[in-house]
């Protein structure tokens, strides 16, 4: 009888049929630990769907308040320019005309080197890299931040025949260019 029990017992092993309850339930726990990773999964993949847009979000907030930061450090730039102008700072040169025509350039784009500024002032007035003299009734800078920045300065003096009326229409005609702003000093 012993040797029929472990016959059948051999039997059974070799045929595969040797599964107790503790194989089972270890195979069950890791079908269900499976089942528990494909939901984890899909919960990661939700969670990283949503990071995903959320900094996508966020990067084109940054990108826009960087682009309006920007654009706020032009304007504050464009104004100390202006102020630099009214100042007579940061001049490069300029073509005093006060004489023939009542007017005199002062030069501050990058374009404008020392011959530039020969060149078109030459027959016209006298080049300095000192700027404009100070008792000027009103300029229109012309190229305001570009690289061909100048503003030209009108007298009330000089054989240009200023007048209080003719300003006026130099103001107008100065602020009706889009790339020009009238100063005044």
């Amino acid at each position: 009888m012993k040797k029929l029990i472990f016959l059948l017992a051999i039997t059974l092993i070799f045929s595969g049929c040797t599964k107790t309850e503790v194989d089972i339930d270890l195979e069950n726990a890791n079908k269900n630990a499976d089942q528990l990773t494909r939901e984890e999964s899909e919960i990661f993949d939700k969670e990283d769907s949503e990071f995903q847009e959320d900094y996508a979000e966020a990067l084109a907030e940054a990108s826009e308040e960087q682009r309006l930061n920007e654009s706020v450090e032009l304007v504050y730039e464009l104004e100390d320019s202006e102020d630099d102008k009214i100042a007579g700072r940061k001049i490069k040169g300029s073509c005093n005309a006060i004489a023939e025509s009542s007017t005199c350039l002062e030069y501050y784009g990058y374009f404008w080197n020392e011959t530039q500024m020969r060149l078109n002032c030459e027959g016209s007035g006298t080049f300095s890299s000192s700027p404009c003299p100070v008792d000027m009734a009103g300029g229109c800078n012309t190229g305001m931040g570009t690289s061909a920045d100048m503003v030209a300065w009108m007298y009330l003096r000089g054989n240009g025949g200023m007048t209080a009326e003719s300003m006026k229409y130099a103001k107008m005609a100065c602020d009706a260019t889009m790339a020009s702003k009238w100063l005044v000093r």
